[in-house]
């Protein structure tokens, strides 16, 4: 259900993984496999944990998991490496509804990305999809003081395209993302999947919330 209807649109900041790409089964293969190297497990509830925050925040977690097996640094290069090759492959696939998303925002508004993957692996994510074209500033929390669900990738996204939130549409899949889209003064509109934990509470504090980006232009039309 929709709240108040938002100031004039005049931005659209998408979120990216779990929303554009389907890269937390991917995430999740990648965070297993290094865990079991080591005789530990890594479960649903860990890697829901983790969705849409820093890079620092899922690297600490994952090397406390390890109980120091493996330095920071090993953790992400390890982990980043396995995501890399997935996307140069083309093995994380776009999710329904993506594309025409991207279409009917570039061509209405001014499209941002705001994503908690590192920036390598957004800059492969966009060369492979051929989607760079779309946006107007891409940035990663990594380049931020606070990931999600602190405002502050969508704060600076919105402050570098001179938008005010208030005149913004923040597109989320996870609680983490939802949250931060809010704590920015924009309007949120959720798009969880089965695996983003959709019945999370901080779902719920999204303006609306939709099963498919194919039903993105509706709501849109509705703010």
């Amino acid at each position: 259900m929709l709240g108040e209807k938002c100031d004039v649109i005049e931005a659209v900041v998408f979120d990216m993984d779990g929303l554009l790409v389907d890269s937390e089964p991917v995430w999740f293969e990648a965070r297993r496999e290094l865990l079991s190297r080591f005789g530990k497990r890594w479960t649903d509830a860990d890697q829901e944990g983790l969705m849409g925050v820093s890079t620092a925040t899922w690297v600490a977690y994952v090397w406390e998991k390890l109980e120091g097996a493996m330095a920071r640094d090993e953790v992400l290069e390890h982990v980043v490496g396995i995501m890399a090759a997935s996307y140069e492959r083309g093995d994380v696939p776009l999710l329904p509804g993506a594309v025409d998303a991207l279409d009917y925002c570039a061509a209405r508004f001014r499209v941002g990305l705001a994503s908690g993957s590192p920036r390598v692996l957004i800059d492969a994510a966009l060369t492979g999809a051929d989607w760079h074209r779309y946006f107007e500033v891409v940035l990663s929390s990594d380049e931020c003081a606070h990931g999600k669900p602190a405002p502050d990738v969508y704060l600076e996204v919105l402050r570098r395209m001179q938008v005010s939130p208030a005149q913004a549409v923040v597109l989320e899949d996870s609680s983490a993302g939802v949250r931060a889209g809010k704590a920015a003064n924009a309007k949120v509109v959720a798009v969880p999947r089965a695996y983003t934990a959709p019945d999370d509470p901080g779902i719920g504090l999204a303006d609306a919330r939709i099963d498919s980006l194919r039903s993105l232009p509706d709501v849109l039309d509705a703010m």
